[in-house]
Parts: C-alpha cells; structure tokens; sequence
C-alpha cells in the first residue's frame, strides 16, 4: 500500500512548526537572514529534530494540533526552533 491523495498521509508536525516559526521568527523580523532558502534550512532541520507525528485524516491532525496547545509542549517546539535558527545563521548555505 502507497499514500494516495485519498489515503494521505501527514506528519501533523509540519504546520505546527510552520506556524510557531512564523509567529515568532518572520512575524517579528527576528532573523539574521529571511531569505527562503534559510527560511527552508531553519524548518528541515527543526523538523528533523522533532519526533514526527502521522496522520492520514483532518480529524487525526486536528487532534495532534490540540495536543500541541499545551505550553510545554509549545516550549519544546520553540526551544528545537531556536536551535535550528541559531545553526543555519551561523552556517547558512549560502554566501
């Protein structure tokens, strides 16, 4: 069996950590370098950082969603963010 665009499967974590990373990074112009190819790097490697959460339906994400309004949980997210921020603005990869 593959993902089909019936049978989808989502890491539910991507548009949480997009989110997080907009409201508190491009929102406030927070970033040494806002270009996208850092902008992407930033997001890699903090979702790689990240355990990934899979869901294959709306309901199935907005739970995983809900979870992730918990503070702690939002704090973490943030922490691997800024980590990854702090790594790509020392080595971005491009001149």
């Amino acid at each position: 069996m593959k993902p089909t665009r019936e049978l989808p499967v989502l890491n539910a974590m991507e548009p949480i950590v997009i989110q997080l990373f907009e409201d508190n990074y491009l929102k406030e112009r927070a970033l040494v370098c806002d270009c996208d190819r850092c902008q992407l790097d930033i997001l890699l490697l903090a979702l790689n950082q990240l355990p990934p959460k899979y869901t294959s339906t709306q309901t199935g994400e907005a739970y995983i969603k809900a979870l992730y309004l918990n503070p702690q949980l939002k704090s973490d997210i943030l922490k691997v963010l800024t980590q990854a921020v702090q790594v790509i603005e020392n080595n971005p990869s491009h001149p």
